[in-house]
């Protein structure tokens, strides 16, 4: 009973074991016909023309800021009370235009004061010429004496002087008046409003800053070989925070200095008015020529191969017709959604441009209109 119940047991086993190779097998024949028949149907594709080139351009960029042309931080020459401000944060002002005051009651109580005494002063003069005149006579008819004669001349003299005195300081409180009234030196923007009327401030203390808005300026940090070329012309584009070209921009002037920490020269250029607002990125974009045998490729021609290198698919005849085979290539650099590439392709070869993920080497595939190849 032992003998025949093991015989059963290890028939059932061989019937086990034949079951599970048989599903192995099974399972790889499907797998292996799965790509066959994927191969068998036919596959619509664009291409794009592999175009050899000798080199490229690369894109360098270098960032800075635009600026005011001009701007300046308005105070008072002399210290006093601020009376009066005439304008707020973002106030459009013209050149001439009355911006702040300061209390100038004392300044016109002295000046009172001085024009009185220039009343007294005049008044005792006209009297001293008349006397002079009297003087001249009696003493040229022998009536009166030299010294009479010399001090009459000596009192004349004197009021004159004391007139003109009295003069040059109405002259200079009226320089000091006029200083009390904060005037636009140039037309802009009030960008900054330090305090409020009120305020009993000192002399060259800021009050308002005002920012010239109808010229900018990009100021952009460049290496010493790029900032020289700019000098001699070669081209560059300047793009605004939002990545658009600014049409217009012209070179002002290089800084003959390299910044010690950053090792740039300064380069300024003049933007067209509203191109621009104080304080917004700008981008220089300067291309360098490098020579190299490749070619322009879209980027989504490409999927990642081993050992740092990438795959193309390109198109070769088939004996059921065009199919596919993948060359390797090596990107030399990229640009936005193109790449330059070099490798096992060659002038002339078509290459899949999109759609990759769908293909495998061998593929068969009906070639559809293509768009026309990068270039640099």
């Amino acid at each position: 009973m032992t003998v025949q119940r093991g015989k059963i047991f290890k028939a059932v086993g061989i019937l086990a074991a034949v079951g599970v190779f048989s599903s192995i097998l099974a399972a790889r024949i499907t797998a292996q016909s799965v790509p066959e028949s994927g191969k068998s149907r036919s596959l619509p594709v664009r291409t794009t023309e592999v175009t050899l080139e000798h080199g490229y351009h690369a894109k360098r960029t270098f960032t800075g800021r635009a600026v005011p042309g001009r701007i300046s931080q308005m105070a008072f020459e002399l210290g006093g009370s601020v009376s009066a401000i005439h304008v707020d944060l973002g106030t459009a002002v013209k050149k001439g235009d009355t911006l702040a005051a300061l209390d100038t009651a004392r300044l016109e109580a002295q000046r009172a004061q001085l024009l009185a005494e220039r009343e007294e002063v005049k008044a005792r003069l006209d009297l001293a010429e008349r006397t002079l005149e009297r003087a001249q006579e009696t003493y040229s008819q022998g009536h009166s004496s030299a010294q009479r004669l010399d001090e009459a001349e000596a009192n004349a003299i004197s009021l004159r002087a004391n007139e003109k005195r009295l003069e040059a300081a109405i002259s200079a409180l009226d320089v000091d008046l006029a200083k009390s009234h904060m005037t636009a030196p140039f037309s802009g923007i009030i960008t900054a409003r330090f305090l409020d009327e009120g305020t009993v401030v000192g002399a060259g203390t800021a009050i308002l800053e005002i920012s010239e808005n109808n010229r900018m300026e990009a100021h952009i940090g460049m290496p010493p070989q790029y900032a020289e070329a700019a000098k001699t012309g070669a081209p560059i584009e300047l793009r605004d925070g939002r990545r658009n070209v600014i049409s217009g921009a012209a070179l002002r002037s290089v800084v003959p200095a390299i910044e010690g920490q950053t090792r740039t020269m300064m380069v300024t250029f003049d933007l067209p008015s509203g191109t621009a607002a104080r304080g917004e990125l700008v981008t220089a974009v300067v291309r360098d020529w490098q020579e190299a045998e490749g070619s322009w490729l879209p980027l989504r021609a490409l999927s990642s191969d081993v050992r740092g290198l990438w795959r193309v698919y390109k198109i070769v005849d088939g004996p059921d017709g065009p199919q596919v085979r993948f060359e390797n290539v090596q990107i030399l650099y990229t640009d936005d959604n193109r790449v330059f590439v070099t490798g096992t392709i060659s002038d002339g070869d078509r290459v899949i441009a999109d759609g990759i993920e769908r293909l495998a080497p061998g593929q068969r595939v009906t070639i559809l209109p293509s768009n026309p190849a990068p270039r640099g």
